[in-house]
């Protein structure tokens, strides 16, 4: 009896190093920072709003990449403008990143074009090597370099997995990241196929990135995810052929004029999301962009808080505009580019003359 228990010490001692081991690399596995260990998965609701597409909502149905679903036209009773970031074109399938100003400074939502990051990857695969604490570390150096522009200064506290009970929900990676004023949240929706799509987030730490937050969770969770970009083209193409802009020219009300040309550009900036090999958006949404500097310019009330940072996004979403219209073959499309904005200075210059005689 006394050999046999003898015999069991040499195992036992080897179990108990094995135990120790083995906490010991999760520990200083999950100590190297939140993308080396295994994740926590949470849930998205699908919180359809009760009314969209309708004068009395905030809420429209818009394509953005591989998304389709509700998204707000308005945050805190403003409505929501659009800036494009140029990037060498013409895009063969998607622009690099548009951003939605929901609160200039304090609540802006970049939406950053779908890229492959992994080819080897589909969405279970990704789902699988975040869940495993041993492995797959070079799909996770790349997801971070995918993200991690301009964030050198912030601290990734937090990674989950988010899923949804519908299968045409968005799946996908959750980081959280920390900064002294403010915090960045990088929803990256990634298709059955692996193609990644971030939505991030940038919201001030108070009362109203609290309320951006939520209203992103609201809006993920009634997107659908689909790859097929047809349905969603057809979609934003009908909604824009329906615009008359004449009508909205003669509108009385200065301020629903405002609104209604605010919400044509987020339709345009819808439709080049998925369609943006064509030069004609582009220059359906410098036109629009054209009206709206010029009834900003030549306004003498204040009818919303954002109107002067309005103003200070035309010229560079104009600039924009043109040095995209550049990259197509089309030559004449970028000379009436180049009229609009000088028109949109010249505008200006006449206003501010006005201020000082005043």
């Amino acid at each position: 009896m006394k050999s046999k228990k003898l015999a069991l010490i040499p195992l036992l001692l080897i179990i108990f190093v094995f135990a120790i081991g083995y906490v010991g690399f999760r520990f200083f596995d999950s100590s190297r920072g939140p993308l080396n260990g295994s994740i926590e998965k949470e849930w998205l609701e699908r919180r359809f709003p009760e009314k969209v597409d309708t004068a009395d909502t905030i809420w429209q149905v818009l394509p953005f990449g591989y998304t389709l679903g509700p998204w707000p036209n308005q945050f805190r009773n403003e409505p929501i403008v659009t800036k494009l970031t140029y990037s060498k074109g013409p895009p063969k399938k998607f622009l690099q990143s548009i951003t939605q100003l929901w609160q200039p400074v304090e609540a802006e939502l970049t939406m950053m074009g779908p890229k492959t990051i992994d080819p080897e990857l589909k969405q279970s695969d990704w789902k699988d090597c975040f869940e495993s604490s041993w492995s797959c570390k070079s799909p996770r150096v790349k997801l971070l370099e995918y993200v991690s522009g301009g964030k050198k200064d912030g601290q990734l506290n937090k990674v989950t997995w988010f899923d949804h009970l519908e299968p045409d929900g968005p799946r996908g990676l959750h980081l959280l990241w920390d900064f002294p004023k403010y915090r960045i949240d990088d929803f990256i929706v990634i298709t059955e196929s692996g193609i990644a799509q971030n939505f991030e987030l940038k919201s001030v730490k108070s009362e109203i990135g609290d309320e951006a937050r939520s209203l992103i969770y609201q809006t993920l969770g009634s997107l659908k995810v689909k790859e097929d970009l047809k349905a969603s083209r057809e979609w934003i193409q009908s909604r824009i052929r329906s615009v008359k802009l004449d009508e909205i020219q003669a509108l009385g009300d200065r301020k629903q004029k405002l609104s209604r040309l605010i919400e044509i550009q987020n339709w345009l900036f819808s439709l080049l999301s998925v369609d943006p090999t064509q030069v004609t958006p582009f220059f359906h949404l410098a036109g629009v962009t054209h009206l709206l500097a010029l009834e900003l310019i030549k306004l003498q009330t204040t009818y919303f808080e954002n109107q002067e940072s309005w103003i200070l996004s035309a010229k560079p979403n104009l600039d924009t505009l043109y040095q995209y219209s550049k990259d197509f073959e089309e030559v004449s499309i970028p000379k009436q580019i180049e009229a609009l904005i000088q028109d949109v200075l010249l505008q200006q210059q006449k206003s501010s003359t006005v201020l000082k005689n005043n």
